[in-house]
């Protein structure tokens, strides 16, 4: 980077990189973004924060979604806050990008359909674990059906899991980039409202 203002990234160019980048990271399991980190409210108000794999980037809807066990604790700590903090780090190019947005948890949808087609067997095979997602168990389980552990269920088996699948869907309403240089870092938030009106700002990194 140069200490050239003309040089310099506008916020404009900066928020197109964060989309373009989140969107290159849902199809390419080698990007840094397809491995979020999200963040809720657990029912005792402490923080929880999980890894997930991003499935889904729509820059035009501001949208981006993961796959999870329905059955799983933070699908009640989404229902009740609504809400979602997302972490997305790449060393390469030691940018970092925030966001937080209203969230909706999707179970018997048309999003949730949609979401379920996509899906690979191998990841199906997840969705016929039988034992919930963090339930206390007596021994060490595998969580996957018997007859699957070293391999993938067919179609038509696959679709037991449907019933415990979901698509996890925040619409970003504050999204922050931050790009590390030795001669000075670049910061910029940007902010939606209900009504789709827009600011955007530069933050002391």
């Amino acid at each position: 980077m140069t200490e050239d203002p003309s040089e310099r990234a506008t916020l404009d160019e900066q928020l197109e990189a964060a989309w373009r980048g989140l969107a290159a990271a849902v199809t390419d399991a080698r990007h840094e973004w397809h491995l979020p980190i999200v963040a809720s409210v657990g029912p005792d108000g402490r923080p929880e924060a999980r890894t997930v794999v991003l499935r889904s980037v729509v820059p035009e809807d501001r949208t981006v979604s993961f796959h999870t066990d329905r059955r799983s604790p933070k699908v009640g700590e989404i229902e009740a806050s609504g809400r979602l903090a997302w972490v997305f780090y790449e060393r390469s190019s030691k940018v970092q990008v925030r966001i937080h947005g209203a969230t909706s948890v999707h179970c018997e949808d048309d999003v949730a359909d949609a979401g379920w087609a996509r899906t690979t067997l191998s990841s199906r095979r997840c969705y016929l674990a039988p034992h919930p997602p963090s339930r206390v168990l007596d021994d060490w389980h595998c969580n996957l059906p018997d007859g699957l552990h070293s391999s993938q269920p067919g179609v038509a088996e696959s679709e037991a899991g449907r019933r415990n699948f979901a698509v996890v869907r925040t619409r970003v309403d504050q999204l922050e980039r931050l790009e590390l240089h030795h001669d000075g870092h670049l910061r910029g938030r940007w902010n939606w409202d209900a009504d789709g009106g827009s600011t955007a700002d530069w933050l002391a990194p």
